[in-house]
């Protein structure tokens, strides 16, 4: 379990959420993401670490499906133990 806070990101990641990964990474946030472009999460977790220096945690997933979000949630209590701000969309 961490003392820092979790803002946890599903689905299509665009302009607005990136923004807000951003946000929350400035802030000392730990970042778990799921994203169906395994490209893009890959680039947004090196974004972030290397910038921000927080730690990201990327799920090559899709939120539509039952399984990859249970492998995912599982994984983010197993690691963090808490999610302090989730943000979900999905086009």
């Amino acid at each position: 379990m961490i003392d820092k806070k979790v803002c946890i990101l599903v689905g299509n990641t665009g302009a607005k959420e990136y923004s807000l990964l951003e946000k929350y990474a400035r802030q000392g946030c730990m970042i778990a993401l799921m994203n169906k472009n395994k490209e893009l999460g890959r680039m947004i977790k090196e974004e972030l670490e290397e910038s921000y220096h927080v730690g990201v945690f990327f799920y090559h997933g899709d939120v539509e499906k039952e399984e990859d979000k249970d492998i995912f949630f599982a994984a983010v209590e197993a690691m963090y133990g808490r999610a302090d701000h989730i943000i979900c969309h999905n086009d």
